[in-house]
């Protein structure tokens, strides 16, 4: 007896399906995913090291300041035009109370999601 060839007439994409090709896309899919998440959480990271940077120069500018003028400035805007401090005020929001002359400001700074 003579067998005869079977033809194969599940489809284009069936074949797909069933072959190693769809594993191959679950694994590209996860990688993409995974990919995806990690840059969210350094994102995250360097957002926080920017903001206690920042924190750092407000710190350092109002000491210099002390230093120079024997007192603290009532405001940021002093540190601003006087001592050089750059602040991007479209990502990040400073909050500077002023306690006193000869009292270190409280300073914190917070960032702006976009």
């Amino acid at each position: 007896m003579v067998r005869m060839p079977t033809i194969d007439n599940r489809g284009p994409f069936r074949r797909f399906v069933t072959s190693k090709g769809f594993i191959m896309l679950i694994f590209i899919v996860l990688v993409v995913v995974a990919m995806y998440l990690g840059t969210q959480g350094v994102s995250g990271r360097v957002q926080s090291n920017q903001t206690d940077f920042l924190a750092d120069a407000v710190r350092r500018s109002a000491v210099q300041c002390y230093t120079l003028e024997g007192r603290f400035p009532e405001s940021i805007y002093h540190l601003e035009d006087n001592y050089g401090l750059v602040i991007d005020r479209n990502r990040f929001a400073v909050y500077y109370e002023f306690m006193g002359s000869n009292i270190i400001p409280q300073i914190r700074v917070v960032g702006i999601s976009r």
